[in-house]
């Protein structure tokens, strides 16, 4: 909402300077100026519309997309990385009612997500016994190594500012997974100015102790509207799915 917000009044105000007198190269000039404003403030409010439950609710089918990707057979203790205001992770305590989940998140200064917002959620679900949430960086988690059953990932790693090899990111989540232990990372992986070529990030993951590997383009298992095919957006996003 924040860079929405930054965007639609930089938007006006090259609309506003329009109708002020000006030679009229000057008054095309704003007018050129202004475009690259009003797109990305049209992507972003498209997108959050898209993306909020009384919209498109892709939020919501994406998690419940990662969820069947678990499936049944996963039971134990769960890592939910980049946790957001819970979402993903309250989803995952219902379908997974004996397991214990422990979400983590940095909770930044730049999302409008918190600790407590979560743990309210977690509670009005009527799931905060299962669910433990903590203030951490995903490029150093608080845990002892192999000590989760499954972890879970959604646009988290790209986002993560500490540390610019984003592999090494998640290298550090597969350690505190345990040996035969499942993973279900949802990223923008697809991107190379990020994540480096998908071939070499396959390989470097196999290497941090991959036993078994599968991706899947996000566009290719659920459909999606066109502009959030967009790179920016859920273009370049791919699932990987595998155990340790």
């Amino acid at each position: 909402m924040k860079k929405l917000l930054i965007f639609l009044l930089v938007s006006l105000l090259f609309i506003l300077l329009t109708f002020f007198p000006m030679h009229f190269y000057l008054r095309i000039l704003t007018i050129i100026l202004a475009l690259p404003f009003v797109y990305i403030a049209w992507i972003i409010s498209y997108s959050y519309y898209q993306f909020a439950a009384f919209g498109g609710n892709y939020q919501s089918k994406i998690h419940d997309l990662i969820v069947a990707k678990v499936n049944g057979e996963e039971e134990g203790k769960i890592l939910d990385i980049g946790t957001g205001s819970g979402s993903l992770i309250i989803k995952l305590a219902k379908a997974f009612p004996e397991s214990l989940l422990t979400g983590i998140d940095y909770w930044g200064k730049d999302w409008e997500y918190s600790k407590a917002q979560s743990q309210r959620n977690a509670e009005i679900e009527g799931v905060s016994d299962q669910i433990n949430f903590l203030k951490a960086s995903a490029a150093n988690l608080p845990f002892i190594n192999d000590e989760f059953d499954t972890i879970v990932s959604c646009l988290t790693f790209h986002e993560v500012k500490e540390e610019k090899n984003k592999s090494e990111v998640m290298k550090e989540a597969l350690r505190v997974l345990k040996p035969g232990g499942k993973f279900v990372f949802l990223d923008l992986f697809r991107d190379e100015k990020i994540f480096g070529k998908e071939k070499d990030l396959l390989i470097t993951l196999k290497k941090h102790g991959v036993s078994e590997l599968k991706s899947y383009k996000l566009a290719k298992v659920i459909k999606l509207p066109k502009l959030l095919l967009n790179k920016k957006v859920l273009g370049n996003a791919m699932l990987l799915i595998g155990r340790k």
